[in-house]
């Protein structure tokens, strides 16, 4: 029913076997439009289209395509259906994020030029030698030099036509990506760049020396035309063919719901972009034009980047990508769509000495910032040309690479900065009394966030009365020669925190409708990452250092012990996290996510629950506020969670703050230390005045929810709603400035990477998972069991082995047969087999093979192919499976050892007696601990030693993907004496028990919450049982009172019960084919060239060298 609340929303799932076609699911597009030509034959039946989403425009049809397997499908409103459709194609390659390992011949034949940028190797060695082996030459550096010269290999004609200079220009621009497909790309140059002056006028009021405006200019604002951007971008035929013509909305009807609901990914499906269409195509033509009409989505993006760690050279580059490509083409540096559109000129320090020159003393701040506005504003309008606004109102006529022509009209939708530049873009003051750039909403009220207070603000507006307001201070400014900041001035503009510069955008394009407010979009990286997030670690770290109890050097200690996860999810925590050096935007994503267990009973309750509450409304709130893909039921979460966040850290300001005389931690005084002395040496104070050493004591510090920051976080289901999902529109997106020495490493790498790989690692995205192949590692069965006949952990192994494989080899030979189906046994796994029946898994010449890693891959949340690798011998061994129990959805393994075997079957319906390849996993059971709490992670231990069920095996293509755990710190270590009982099973290192982290990333978060992934298609089946356990993921979404939690622990497998017989996810075993290695070619089922190296050892160096200039490492979840 729709109508409950959203905590009483049972979750649904079937306890038995699915459906074939929800085994393994591959990433789909919507499926392709039909030809044009049976357009007019195929028109939609009116039952065809959904009852909830009316027409908005009654004189368009409503066009849908077909439902594709995950349910999604496209919904236009047009007079016809597009001609063009870039989500036709079709391959997996391009909606996956895991690294895609081809052979070597083709990987050959795709890079022309391996050194690239350099044009061979010899140009790469000095290249190499001249930047990377020290600024200053030694006898050890012109020795390297001769033996360069000296090779055998050293062509002189190789290095004599080399254009050194384009090459160093290039490595040092961030438009390089050392990928070997941009072999072909052109040299940097000056073509397209514009140097043109900019000019403002200065105001000197009537107490200066010489009274009245003066103008001042500077040289050489470098830009590019917006206009000609769009020409060259859709001149381009690889940008051509990915550039979205007409918007569509994305919808999805998925299996366990009656209703379809919309999806809200890329802003070409944007309730903004759609919106903007149809104004476009409802308005009047141009006077005798029939073209088609084309929206050109504009997102601007600008960010002050520090160019070096020490010194003050800064760079303020401007950013264009299109809304009209796909977000997931936009973040492949490759793909080649960003723009550098310009580069902003800030005040230059001579410029004081022209401000002195006139006004006879030193200016005031808010005449040097009045002055700064001024110089950016300009600079926009040199950018906001006639040319542009001519295109704005009327369009542009391009012949398009399909030889259509079509009118393009530009439209600006998201302007991408953070809070000081967002105050400089819509001209209101820096943190004033109204400090938001988009309402009206008084200081003192910023921390209600999503209180009915905070939804009642009234939003700013574009319009005639802040024009004349504007137009009226500047009269005062320019004409009478009033000061920037005089009373009257003051009067006109402080209410609502304005500034009497007029904005570009509002001077500009205000007659066209537009509106400069709504284009600034959230910011989740300085918003909430290195805001409020940042802002409440450190109040934190201020509790626990006032507790004098060395629970910083604890809170130290344990990070240092939370395992990494993912190729570079979470790193690992090396320094101590509480002095935060040098920690980025994803550092800080890092401690949230991985923050729960180690603040746990760091201090005592009932504060230590409302922290790790805190924490628990944080990290879920990051996780859905960054996912990629929304639906209408997950914004309702995110809604939810906001109102929570909101109270929770209003409880936590009121009553845990208070109880803690919390003072600045030893940087923070440090910092204000440096910050006052600067200030005093500019005032005149003398370093060693008394004054500098009263600042010596902390001082007493509390948390501030009064910013800007927080306020902005109930913004951003609403945009959202507007324009996509953050990630479409996030500051992370800049382009990266990368430096010369980065380049050519990652160029040596590949280099050494080749040279060393000579066999080809198949690990494509359609597989579910990659084992190596070879041979090289074998392990005799008796003597395993005889040599560790005293350890737990091998007890039973071969007879616990056969019983797991006997179905597995049952069911391929009934597949092989003709006359059969590809199926297993009604029974398995739970029928017990006997000793005699066991004899009938034979294993060929006593071996099983053992191997290092094991890729899987899976279908994520949002329809996407993402990779996990599991390394028994590294923290990446934990894998987390289907479960078979109604009271939790999944089961957990750690993976002990990966094999496989060369099976032989002898009993009833054996085909023949020859050798068969199957794969296993060795693994340990955790079993699921009772809940503790109503915002508690999902807490396991070990299986015990003693049980039968701890350890088992495990079909490869059971697993879903790999699940990070981390230490219950609090709870101690299982052994205090460090003493295991068992070596193999490597226990004298447990924990107690451990947190499952469901916010590692966003997939992972989604998995949590049933059936609200639409790429997790195991859990969209109709008409299923109820799940109890599931009640209590969307608890704390909801007004009402918290449903009770399940407190069943989950059942571990058994004997015969090896966690293989799940509701199916995107793998099971139920319908499965059963394909293995026919090993008849081969006198021994091995191969025969036994000097090739294990493909182990390939991934093992594949995990190296792979993301050096991979694309796929901008798209990494949890980034």
């Amino acid at each position: 029913d729709d109508n409950l609340p959203l905590a009483q929303h049972q979750p649904r799932r079937l306890n038995r076997q699915l459906p074939l076609r929800f085994r393994n699911q591959l990433p789909e597009p919507p499926l392709p439009l039909p030809p044009v030509e049976s357009r007019e034959r195929d028109q939609p039946s009116p039952s065809s289209t959904p009852t909830c989403a009316p027409p908005l425009i009654a004189s368009f049809q409503l066009f849908t395509t077909q439902r594709n397997k995950f349910g999604l499908y496209q919904l236009y409103r047009a007079e016809s259906l597009p001609t063009h459709d870039p989500d036709d194609p079709s391959d997996v390659e391009c909606s996956s994020e895991a690294p895609i390992h081809s052979s070597s011949e083709h990987a050959q034949s795709n890079a022309d030029n391996p050194f690239h940028p350099y044009p061979n190797a010899n140009s790469l060695r000095l290249g190499d030698w001249y930047w990377c082996q020290g600024s200053r030459k030694s006898q050890k550096s012109f020795k390297q030099l001769l033996d360069i010269i000296a090779s055998p290999d050293f062509h002189p004609d190789d290095v004599r036509g080399t254009n050194w200079k384009g090459i160093n220009r290039m490595l040092g621009s961030n438009s390089f990506d050392g990928d070997a497909d941009a072999t072909n790309m052109d040299w940097p140059t000056e073509e397209g760049w514009r140097h043109d002056p900019i000019a403002i006028t200065v105001p000197f009021h009537s107490h200066c020396q010489q009274v009245g405006p003066k103008e001042y200019t500077l040289p050489d604002f470098h830009h590019h035309s917006l206009t000609s951007v769009i020409r060259e971008t859709l001149s381009d035929p690889t940008q051509d063919r990915i550039f979205h013509y007409e918007p569509y909305e994305l919808r999805w009807q998925s299996p366990h719901k009656e209703r379809d609901v919309h999806v809200y990914r890329e802003l070409f499906t944007s309730e903004a972009f759609i919106g903007a269409h149809q104004r476009l195509q409802e308005s009047p033509p141009e006077l005798g034009c029939d073209l088609p009409r084309v929206v050109a989505g504009m997102m601007f993006w600008s960010d002050t980047t520090q160019l070096s760690s020490f010194g003050g050279a800064k760079l303020w580059p401007l950013y264009l990508y299109f809304g009209n490509h796909s977000k997931y083409q936009q973040c492949r540096p490759s793909s080649n769509l960003c723009t550098h559109v310009a580069y902003f000129q800030t005040l230059p320090d001579d410029f004081k000495d022209f401000a002195m020159k006139f006004s006879g003393k030193a200016p005031s701040d808010a005449f040097f910032a009045h002055c700064h506005r001024e110089l950016f504003q300009e600079q926009w309008r040199v950018l906001l040309e006639d040319e542009f606004i001519e295109a704005y109102q009327h369009g542009i006529v391009i012949t398009c690479c399909d030889r259509i022509k079509r009118r393009f009209y530009p439209r600006i939708f998201t302007y991408s900065a953070d809070y000081p530049e967002k105050i400089l873009i819509v001209c209101i003051r820096n943190l004033g009394t109204c400090l938001c750039p988009q309402c009206l909403i008084p200081k003192d009220r910023v921390q209600d966030l999503s209180t009915d207070r905070d939804h009642q603000t009234h939003t700013r507006t574009d319009n005639a009365q802040l024009h004349e307001k504007i137009l009226n201070a500047c009269r005062l400014i320019y004409d009478k020669n009033y000061s920037v900041d005089t009373t009257q001035v003051e009067a006109l503009l402080k209410p609502e925190s304005f500034v009497p510069t007029l904005s570009a955008f509002s001077d500009r394009l205000h007659n066209t409708g537009f509106d400069l407010f709504v284009m600034l979009v959230v910011d989740l990286l300085h918003e909430f990452e290195l805001g409020v997030w940042k802002a409440i670690l450190i109040h934190l770290l201020r509790i626990l250092d006032c507790s004098k109890k060395n629970m910083v050097h604890e809170l130290d200690r344990r990070f240092r012990q939370v395992p990494s996860f993912g190729r570079n999810t979470i790193r690992r925590f090396s320094r101590n996290t509480s002095e935060m050096k040098k920690m980025a935007a994803r550092d800080f994503e890092d401690v949230l996510q991985c923050a729960i267990p180690v603040f746990e009973d760091l201090v005592p309750d009932p504060h230590n629950t409302r922290i790790l509450q805190l924490l628990y409304l944080l990290a879920e709130w990051h996780g859905f506020a960054k996912l990629h893909m929304h639906t209408d039921d997950t914004l309702k979460i995110l809604d939810s969670l906001t109102i929570h966040l909101g109270s929770a850290l209003r409880t936590f300001k009121a009553e845990t703050c208070p109880e803690f005389a919390t003072k600045e931690l030893k940087r923070e005084m440090e910092s204000r230390k440096r910050r006052e002395a600067r200030d005093g040496a500019l005032k005149g104070c003398p370093a060693n005045s008394n004054a500098g050493q009263a600042t010596a004591a902390r001082r007493p510090k509390t948390l501030n929810l009064k910013t800007y920051k927080l306020h902005a976080l109930g913004d951003y289901a609403l945009q959202i709603r507007r324009f996509g999902t953050t990630d479409s529109f996030s500051t992370q997106t800049l382009a990266r400035i990368e430096h010369r020495q980065a380049h050519i490493r990652r160029i040596m790498a590949k280099q050494t990477a080749s040279n060393t790989l000579r066999e080809s690692v198949a690990s494509t995205p359609e597989q579910h998972h990659h084992i190596g192949q070879l041979q090289n590692y074998p392990d005799d069965l008796m003597r395993l069991v005889r040599r560790t006949s005293d350890n737990p952990a091998v007890k039973d192994f071969i007879l616990k082995l056969k019983a797991h494989l006997l179905p597995r080899i049952k069911a391929l030979h009934h597949s092989l047969d003709p006359t059969g189906t590809p199926s297993l046994p009604a029974d398995y796994p739970a029928q017990m087999y006997d000793v005699s029946t066991l004899s009938q898994v034979l294993f060929k010449n006593d071996r099983i093979y053992h191997h290092n890693l094991i890729r899987i891959n899976y279908t994520t949340y949002d329809v996407r192919r993402a990779q996990d690798v599991v390394n028994p011998r590294t923290d990446h061994c934990d894998t987390m499976l289907l479960s078979n129990s109604e009271s939790h959805p999944f089961c957990y393994a750690r993976v002990l050892n990966i094999y496989h075997a060369n099976v032989i079957y002898t009993g009833p319906g054996s085909l023949d007696y020859r050798p068969r390849c199957l794969e296993f996993l060795w693994v340990r059971w955790f079993e699921l601990v009772t809940p503790t709490g109503e915002f508690a992670l999902d807490r396991l231990h070990f299986v015990p030693m003693k049980d039968e069920d701890t350890f088992g095996f495990v079909d490869p293509s059971d697993v879903l993907r790999s699940c990070h755990l981390i230490p219950a710190f609090a709870a101690g270590k299982q052994h205090c004496d460090g003493v295991g009982i068992s070596r193999t099973a490597q226990d004298s290192g447990d924990w107690k028990s451990y947190y499952v982290n469901r916010f590692v990333d966003r997939d992972m978060l989604l998995r949590y919450h049933w059936g609200m992934g639409i790429g997790h298609a195991y859990s969209h089946v109709p008409d299923a049982p109820d799940r109890p356990g599931e009640q209590q993921e969307s608890r704390v979404y909801s007004d009402t009172s918290p449903a009770p939690s399940d407190t069943t622990p989950a059942a571990s497998p058994g004997d015969g019960d090896d966690g293989s017989d799940h509701d199916q996810a995107e793998l099971t075993l139920a319908d499965r084919e059963m394909v293995g290695w026919d090993e008849s070619e081969s006198n021994d089922g091995s191969i025969s060239d036994e000097s090739l190296m294990d493909s182990d050892r390939e991934l093992a160096l594949y995990e190296m060298y792979d993301d050096l200039g991979s694309d796929a490492e901008w798209l990494e979840y949890g980034e």
